[in-house]
């Protein structure tokens, strides 16, 4: 990495934490619906002064709505992301302080509560599929003050000091993070005894995975979620936590989705996978900036894998001729 891009990413997760050190002393100061204001236009600011975050959002939103909005209007788009994640940012900062259930929801409406304690009346544990949408950090205590034993799948964050604060308030309540690597016995022992797990897979990953279609481009999908669905039996449904106007929201669980099962794996895995990001990407486009866009959702392409796929087989076959070169 060349000292300017390190230079870059340095300036850029210190302005992220002087954000957050920002939100957690205005919570302090100012009542609800300022707090939630304030931070908003904290998050317009961001729009200006982080210029590789708002050239990627604007990028990926032109991709995704181009066809039907001209650049003004996914500019505007754009402003509107930041301001929904300063928002958010504020709402998960007082969200994961309270542990009075009255208090907690009395900005939160809960749609579909219905779905959640039939899944796990079912007793086979619960897939979560959190999108990067609204306030999708205070999901969790949303979770454990509605009686649902709950945990996540997560991946550390870069910066170190980003990460452990992030992590710290995860992790309260018995809430229960599983870092990435952690070993999938682990994870299914986790939903059979009736737990529910979340999984946020509307990311570009590094991990193995599929393309699915998002926004009519093909976007690397884990299996991960489809793998677990498939060998643990556990009831699965997208659950978001969203703005709706002002500083209200909605914990929004959505109907199960049916497993699919056709006998052959790879196609089981392709098919679940597909199924389970048309449903985030439904729920993306019914709140289409509250969504995450200065992600690089289309960061790995189909010719990237095949290309890394072509020279895992010339690697293996290399060290097969080095080892009958050896054994001659």
């Amino acid at each position: 990495m060349s000292m300017l891009k390190k230079l870059r990413k340095s300036i850029k997760y210190l302005l992220i934490i002087i954000l957050i050190k920002s939100i957690l002393l205005i919570v302090k100061i100012f009542p609800w619906a300022w707090t939630s204001y304030i931070c908003g236009q904290m998050g317009k600011l961001a729009y200006y002064l982080i210029k590789e975050e708002r050239i990627k959002t604007i990028s990926n939103l032109t991709i995704a709505y181009g066809s039907k909005k001209n650049e003004s209007e996914i500019k505007q788009m754009a402003k509107e992301v930041f301001e929904n994640l300063g928002r958010a940012a504020a709402e998960a900062a007082i969200k994961l302080r309270i542990t009075d259930k009255e208090k907690y929801f009395k900005n939160v409406e809960v749609v579909g509560l219905e779905h959640a304690q039939q899944a796990f009346q079912r007793g086979k544990g619960v897939l979560n599929i959190v999108p990067h949408i609204g306030c999708w950090e205070a999901a969790s205590k949303a979770y454990q003050l509605l009686g649902f034993p709950a945990g996540a799948v997560a991946k550390p964050l870069k910066n170190e000091m980003l990460n452990h604060w992030v992590m710290k308030n995860r992790e309260t309540n018995g809430f229960k993070i599983f870092p990435r690597g952690t070993t999938y016995k682990t994870l299914l022992l986790h939903l059979k005894d009736n737990n529910s797990l979340g999984m946020l897979m509307d990311q570009d990953t590094s991990v193995k995975g599929v393309f699915t279609e998002f926004y009519g481009k093909p976007a690397y999908t884990s299996i991960g979620t489809a793998m677990l669905a498939l060998d643990s039996d556990a009831s699965v449904f997208v659950a978001s936590y969203v703005r709706t106007e002002g500083h209200n929201f909605k914990f929004i669980f959505d109907e199960p989705m049916e497993v699919i099962r056709t006998g052959d794996r790879k196609e089981e895995l392709q098919l679940n996978s597909e199924q389970f990001q048309k449903a985030v990407e439904k729920q993306i486009k019914n709140y289409p900036t509250q969504w995450t866009w200065m992600h690089e959702r289309w960061k790995t392409t189909p010719e990237m894998v095949e290309a890394a796929e072509l020279e895992k087989l010339k690697q293996r076959q290399l060290r097969k001729e080095v080892r009958m070169n050896n054994e001659n």
